[in-house]
């Protein structure tokens, strides 16, 4: 396995974990050491668009995003 595909699966392992705690300890790990100081809406919303924007994520899992994101009034894309 590659170094990129090793940094991805352990994305996506946190990311589709939905554990806030294994997701935050991956963010500290590269270098986000204030992702557990975010409010819940915020970081969720933040996990939720990140999934969206995932290649070929699971199916269940986008559903389950866009339906969150949706109901708190957030689109389900990434804008600059």
């Amino acid at each position: 396995m590659t170094m990129l595909e090793a940094f991805v699966k352990e994305r996506n392992d946190a990311l589709f974990s939905l554990d806030r705690k294994k997701i935050e300890a991956y963010c500290a790990k590269h270098g986000d050491s204030d992702t557990a100081e975010l409010p819940d809406e915020v970081f969720w919303a933040g996990v939720y668009k990140a999934i969206c924007a995932i290649r070929n994520a699971p199916e269940d899992k986008v559903r389950e995003a866009r339906t969150w994101l949706a109901s708190h009034g957030f689109s389900d894309t990434i804008r600059l």
